[in-house]
């Protein structure tokens, strides 16, 4: 299972990078929207997330859980 991260960056090139898990892409994403515009994670099914989205994109149930419980203490 691959999620792949596109960004155009301000050279006119577009990178793509691959990581093996949602939380990494998300976190690849978010180092990309620093230096460059338009990324965006495709998941393993071809749905085409834009950063305005990348909160819907489906987490590992780990991960999940851990975000409830800090949501339920705050």
């Amino acid at each position: 299972m691959s999620f792949t991260v596109k960004a155009n960056c301000q050279h006119g090139s577009q990178l793509i990078h691959r990581r093996k898990s949602p939380e990494a892409a998300i976190k690849k994403a978010r180092e990309l929207l620093k230096i460059c515009y338009e990324v965006h994670i495709i998941t393993p099914e071809g749905r085409d997330y834009a950063s305005s989205e990348f909160g819907d994109i489906p987490r590992t149930p780990r991960v999940l859980q851990a975000v409830r419980k800090t949501q339920l203490v705050s």
